[in-house]
């Protein structure tokens, strides 16, 4: 592992520094090129073209050339598309003809060049391949090492138009009856094709490329994993993300199974729940036709347990003595990260059974299951009592003793109420989470699950803040008045800093289903996107930026109302700052500072 994490870092830098050179600039993958979105829009027609396409690096070079019908000067981009290869993967070459196909539909016919890049140590077998696809499709074939000036040529890429005019001027041999009359005239009949083959593309471009895979998870990220030096999974992490990265697959699968692979590590015995992945995908169908349609919370999970390892990782190499007093925080945040939302389809799934019921039957009230039946003889209670005692030890005025039962009623009942009858996410994925640990792994309650369920259950308790509170989120309203948390400090408990902070810094990237398309759609990208991500042993420092909403739109002021309560709801360490700034499309910021 360590020698392909090394060559495929070391050749995308190698790739970054040799085209800044030539005064080019450089993406690892669509979702960061501007140029290419300009392009897109440039084309004068309503078309979908997919940012999210896996690619290693894409290098853009703007041009000034002469169009041929206005007669004028135009900027015209030229694309070159980096695929690393490390092994063979018998969908290789239907996949860079897809990005061909797809890409020039965009750019133009001869605006898109592909090249696959090997190592001096791939293989025989692998280049031999290689240089079979690359001979036959028209793409180049560099091979690359960290020492090299230049890249050593192999095959030199062609475009399309140029790929075709060669194959009629020197066909292969099923196809030597063509006559000279043919060979002769290639570019002009290359040219007539180029018609017929962009209208092609044009109608199949805006399916969803399964086969390809599709990048969700947002490459700054992604990347952060291998800077990652003092989690105890780093290593295991840096393999599972190369692989991915290596194999260009889902990202629905590669979250799964990275999930599965850490939690048998941490805490072996215990699998990681398949529940979210299964039980989201109908909550797409079912809420596609409202005003705000589901959006995901699976890959969500994922992308905030990266953010939140990174800052985890920097302050751990700092030596921070908040981080320092918990010797696990990195195996509690890979518990707490991938399982807070686990139970977020069940409150939907009760609102939408709530009013179904009401509108169909007039009975109003009744949701997908009746909790309180269960709450005593299906142990829920019990369970709670792990909950409440972490709460009152680590917020109030230390752990249960004696009559509990009867001393922290109020709370308690509050709680049930909660529970059984509003079933918030953030307490039922705690309870989840506490009785899988019960059942399988009853010795490491106290050393990762207690601490991992008292921070899901304290996620969303900011939104008690909300001046107009939804009532999915008043999960902690009319809280006991001696139970009231003013404020979270980071040295008391990180872990729920943690993922309240990143819970609500990761905006960007999340899918949703568009009705009445009835296809996913990158809406978060539309909404959202991040924009820098910095993250040092003095803090984290993340932009969000929107690319179509005015601070006006109400969507957007909803996340700047978030922001606003996290601000007053957390405190930071002395000498570390959080920061979270939010652009609108004009520009216009608005920063929002967590201090100690």
């Amino acid at each position: 592992m360590d020698n392909m994490e090394t060559w495929y870092n070391e050749i995308i830098d190698w790739l970054e520094v040799y085209y800044k050179k030539k005064g080019l600039r450089t993406y690892r993958g669509l979702e960061y090129s501007e140029e290419f979105l300009d392009d897109v829009k440039s084309v004068g027609k309503e078309f979908y073209i997919d940012p999210m396409l896996p690619i290693d690096l894409l290098a853009v070079e703007r041009r000034n050339e002469l169009d041929d019908q206005t007669n004028e000067l135009r900027p015209i981009s030229y694309y070159t598309l980096h695929w690393l290869v490390s092994r063979m993967d018998r969908e290789l070459e239907r996949k860079l003809q897809f990005y061909r196909f797809y890409l020039s539909r965009v750019c133009k016919m001869w605006g898109v060049l592909i090249v696959m890049v090997i190592s001096r140590n791939g293989g025989v077998q692998l280049e031999r391949s290689l240089r079979k696809i690359a001979k036959e499709n028209g793409f180049g074939l560099w091979r690359i090492e960290s020492s090299q000036v230049d890249p050593e040529r192999l095959y030199e890429p062609q475009d399309f138009l140029k790929h075709m005019e060669e194959t009629f001027k020197n066909p292969p041999k099923r196809m030597e009856h063509f006559l000279p009359e043919i060979t002769e005239k290639a570019s002009d009949i290359s040219l007539f094709f180029d018609r017929f083959v962009r209208e092609a593309v044009e109608a199949l471009a805006g399916l969803t490329p399964t086969r390809v895979g599709k990048r969700y998870i947002e490459r700054q990220i992604l990347d952060s994993v291998f800077h990652l030096q003092n989690v105890s999974y780093a290593t295991e992490l840096k393999e599972l993300v190369i692989e991915h990265l290596r194999e260009k697959g889902d990202d629905y699968q590669f979250v799964k199974h990275t999930f599965s692979t850490l939690w048998s590590q941490c805490a072996p015995e215990m699998s990681y729940s398949n529940f979210l992945e299964i039980a989201e995908l109908p909550l797409y169908n079912i809420f596609a036709e409202r005003g705000h349609p589901y959006r995901d919370h699976y890959l969500h999970q994922f992308q905030v347990f990266l953010l939140g390892l990174a800052i985890i990782d920097k302050l751990m190499g700092g030596k921070h003595p908040s981080i320092e007093k918990f010797p696990n925080i990195d195996k509690q945040w890979l518990i707490t990260s991938s399982f807070h939302d686990m139970a977020y389809p069940l409150q939907l799934y009760d609102v939408w059974a709530k009013e179904f019921f009401d509108k169909s039957l007039g009975i109003p009230n009744i949701g997908v299951s009746d909790l309180k039946s269960c709450f005593v003889d299906k142990s829920l209670l019990s369970t709670l009592g792990f909950l409440m005692n972490a709460l009152c030890e680590k917020h109030f005025d230390g752990p249960l003793q004696g009559n509990w039962l009867h001393e922290e009623q109020a709370l308690l009942l509050f709680l049930y109420d909660r529970i059984t009858k509003l079933k918030h996410h953030c307490l039922l994925s705690s309870l989840f989470l506490l009785k899988q640990a019960q059942q399988h792994r009853p010795d490491l309650l106290n050393e990762l699950f207690v601490p991992a369920s008292l921070a899901i259950a304290l996620h969303h308790y900011n939104e008690v803040f909300r001046k107009i509170p939804r009532e999915e989120d008043e999960v902690w309203k009319n809280l006991p008045s001696k139970r009231k948390l003013r404020c979270l400090e980071f040295d008391k408990d990180p872990l729920t800093f943690l993922l309240i902070f990143c819970d609500c810094a990761q905006e960007w990237g999340r899918p949703v289903l568009k009705y009445p398309k009835l296809e996913y759609l990158d809406e978060g990208r539309k909404e959202f996107v991040l924009s820098e991500c910095a993250v040092t042993e003095s803090g984290c420092s993340i932009t969000i930026s929107s690319t179509q909403l005015p601070k006006t739109h109400g969507r957007f002021r909803i996340k700047l109302r978030e922001l606003e309560n996290l601000e007053r709801f957390l405190r930071s360490l002395p000498n570390v700052q959080f920061k979270i700034t939010l652009k609108d499309k004009s520009g216009t910021k608005s920063e929002h500072i967590i201090r100690a």
